[in-house]
């Protein structure tokens, strides 16, 4: 019963970044289920997310779908990173054309480009279409791209 609400949440798309889905991003820290009644624990990307009702509500909505009766969603107070991301969930970000997070020691540096892969690149702004992304261009391709910011 457990694993099908996972994967019932893992239908839930961050609306900021419909390539990916909470489960793949890290945001789900636990889930119990004891009879039709769960619990899910989960922590924003950060605090100020514009997406972290919508995000609540499709939680719920999803595990309602999956067949339970109660839903309690618990924020956690537990600091998101990116290194919740998988191989996987950053493999989707190159895919969609958003440079994935580098690995917090290399946080600093830019991204290659998404499409290219040339290191040439350059910051055009700190903040991308969201808080959690800059915006770059590549100066091989000419293409301007958006990257993660690692926290």
């Amino acid at each position: 019963m457990v694993a099908r609400y996972w994967e019932a949440l893992k239908g839930v798309k961050d609306p900021e970044i419909p390539v990916l889905n909470i489960v793949e991003m890290g945001m789900i820290l636990d889930l119990e289920a004891q009879g039709e009644r769960v619990r899910v624990r989960f922590r924003p990307t950060f605090s100020g997310c514009p997406a972290l009702q919508t995000i609540r509500e499709e939680i719920q909505r999803a595990l309602l779908a999956a067949g339970a009766q109660e839903v309690e969603v618990v924020e956690a107070r537990t600091p998101w990173s990116t290194e919740a991301l998988g191989e996987e969930a950053r493999e989707k970000l190159l895919a969609y054309g958003i440079a994935p997070p580098l690995p917090l020691p290399l946080a600093e540096e830019d991204p290659p480009c998404p499409r290219c892969g040339s290191r040439e690149v350059f910051l055009k702004n700190p903040f991308g279409s969201t808080l959690c992304k800059r915006l770059y261009q590549c100066a091989a391709c000419g293409e301007p791209f958006e990257g993660f910011k690692a926290v």
